[in-house]
C-alpha cells in the first residue's frame, strides 16, 4: 500500500477516528517464544501519537489473552487494548461454568497430541486453547500435529487455524463483533483496521464501506488495501499520525494542548533504545531529559499549593507515564487547574496558564532532543514551532542570560523553521545520535 493513498488523506481528516491493530504480524514478528517477540517501534510511536490527538480512538485487538498482550505491548492509555479476540475487553464476555467445562474439554484432548514433541504446547487463554507448533523443529511432524488437533471432538468451539496454531474458542467475540461494537459505540466517520492473520478477515469483514481494512502480507483478504510487511504497516501508521496531526493543529485548550504535546513525546519514548545516549543537550543523556521534565514542573507547582504526586521508579518510560497521567488529572481538575502561582517565575499566572506558557513548549522542544538522541526525526508541528521561535526571538539577548540556553547555532535562513527554532535555542540541527537500530 503507498501511504500517500487519497485513503489516507481521507482518514487523516475525519472528525472522529477509530484506529484498530492486531498485534502479532501486524505491530509485531513472530518468534518461537511468544513473549520475545521482536515490537515494531515505530509502529507503537504512531499509535501513540494518534491516541493522543482529539477525536481519535486508538485499539490494539489481539487474539492473546489479555495478561500476555499487556506482557509484550507497551502502549497504555488511553489506548485501548482487547484480548482473546475481544473476549476480555469493556465489552467482552464474562467466562461461565458451561465454558469452563467446555475448556476442559478441549484440553483433555489437546494435551495429549502435543505432549512429547518438544516446542509444541497448549496454551491456555481465558476463552480458548491454542494448539501451538511454531517452535517444532521438524515441520512434517508440526503440521501433522496440527492436523491431528483439527480431528479432535470440539463440542462446537469456534475453530480458527492461524501462522503454526489451531485455536479453539468457547466464546462467540471475534474481531469482527468487537469492531463492529466498536463502531456502534464510537460512531467513528471513519475506521481504519490492520491485520495479517485469517482471525482478522473477521474485523475485515466488519467495516463499513468508508472505512479502511489494511491486510499484511501474502493471502486472500476481504480488506481493500494490503501492505508487504511490519516495515509498512509503521510507514502507513506514521504517514497517517503526520498527516492527522497536521491537519487537527495545535488545541488551544490547556488540557487537550497538553494532551497533543505529551503524545508526541510519548511517541518519543516508545523509540528509544537506548536511554544513556547523548543528546543534543549539552552533558545530557536521553534519561536526563525526562528526569529534567519530572522535576522542576513539580517545583514550580508548589508555588500555587499543589504538590504533584509522581512516583519516581527509575525507569524513564515509566516515570514519563505516570508524569502524563498526574498533569492529565491535574489540568481535569478545575479547583487546580484555576489555582494562582504566587512566586517564582509563574507568579500570579494560574497553573493551567503557566502549563501553556512554559511546561508544553519545553514538552515541545525537548520531543525534537529525545527523537534526535536515537538518531530519529520528530514530526513537530510548524506552526506552534514558528509561534514558538517568534517569542523567543522577543526576548532577545534575554534568553541566553537565563543561563538556560546556549548561544544561536548557525542556520540557513531557509531552513524549515523546526530547524531555526532548535537553533535558535542553541541545538545543532544535524545532530543525530547513534542509538542502536532494532530490527523490525
Amino acid at each position: 500500500m503507498d501511504p500517500q493513498h487519497p485513503q489516507i488523506k481521507d482518514l487523516a481528516t475525519a472528525d472522529r477516528l477509530l484506529v484498530v491493530s492486531d498485534f502479532d504480524g501486524t505491530l509485531a514478528g513472530h518468534s518461537t517464544d511468544i513473549y520475545r517477540v521482536p515490537v515494531n517501534r515505530d509502529s507503537l510511536a504512531a499509535l501513540t501519537r494518534l491516541a493522543g490527538l482529539p477525536g481519535t480512538h486508538v485499539a490494539v485487538l489481539s487474539g492473546r489473552h489479555l495478561e500476555g498482550l499487556t506482557q509484550v505491548c507497551t502502549l497504555c492509555d488511553p489506548v485501548v487494548l482487547a484480548g482473546s479476540h475481544g473476549a476480555e475487553s469493556s465489552h467482552g464476555v464474562e467466562l461461565t461454568d458451561e465454558m469452563r467445562a467446555h475448556l476442559d474439554h478441549l484440553t483433555a484432548q489437546l494435551e495429549p497430541i502435543m505432549a512429547g514433541t518438544p516446542g509444541a504446547l497448549v496454551e491456555h487463554k481465558p476463552f480458548q486453547r491454542v494448539a501451538h507448533v511454531a517452535a517444532v523443529a521438524d515441520r512434517e511432524v508440526a503440521a501433522e500435529l496440527l492436523a491431528r488437533a483439527a480431528g479432535i471432538d470440539t463440542g462446537g468451539a469456534r475453530v480458527t487455524p492461524g501462522k503454526n496454531i489451531i485455536e479453539f474458542s468457547v466464546a462467540d467475540v471475534t474481531k469482527g463483533t468487537w469492531i463492529a461494537a466498536e463502531i456502534g459505540r464510537l460512531s467513528p466517520d471513519r475506521a481504519l483496521f490492520l491485520g495479517d492473520d485469517r482471525t482478522d478477515e473477521d474485523g475485515f469483514h466488519a467495516l463499513r464501506p468508508q472505512d479502511l481494512g489494511v491486510k499484511v502480507g501474502e493471502g486472500d483478504t476481504a480488506a481493500a488495501m494490503r501492505v508487504d510487511g511490519l516495515p509498512d504497516v509503521a510507514r502507513v501508521l506514521t504517514e497517517l499520525a503526520d498527516a492527522r496531526a497536521d491537519h487537527l493543529g495545535i488545541p488551544r485548550d490547556p488540557a487537550a494542548r497538553f494532551g497533543v504535546v505529551a503524545a508526541g513525546f510519548s511517541g518519543e519514548v516508545a523509540r528509544v533504545t537506548d536511554w544513556d545516549a547523548p543528546t543534543p543537550c549539552a552533558d545530557w543523556a536521553a534519561r536526563d531529559i525526562v528526569d529534567h521534565l519530572l522535576t522542576w514542573y513539580p517545583a514550580n507547582l508548589r508555588n500555587a499549593g499543589i504538590d504533584l504526586e509522581v512516583p519516581r521508579s527509575g525507569d524513564p518510560a515509566a516515570d514519563w507515564t505516570g508524569f502524563v497521567t498526574a498533569v492529565s488529572d491535574l489540568l481535569a481538575d478545575p479547583a487546580r487547574a484555576e489555582a494562582v502561582v504566587t512566586a517564582g517565575p509563574d507568579e500570579g499566572q494560574t497553573v493551567a496558564r503557566a502549563t501553556s506558557g512554559f511546561l508544553i513548549p519545553d514538552i515541545f522542544l525537548h520531543t525534537w532532543d529525545l527523537a534526535r538522541s536515537q538518531g530519529n526525526d520528530a514530526h513537530l508541528n510548524a506552526d506552534y514551532a514558528a509561534r514558538n521561535l517568534a517569542g523567543l526571538e522577543s526576548l532577545g539577548d534575554g534568553l541566553q542570560a537565563t543561563g538556560q540556553f546556549g548561544p544561536p547555532h548557525p542556520v540557513a535562513e531557509d531552513a524549515p523553521v523546526v530547524d531555526r527554532l532548535m537553533a535558535h535555542i542553541g541545538r545543532d540541527p544535524q545532530f543525530r545520535g547513534g542509538a542502536t537500530v532494532e530490527p523490525a
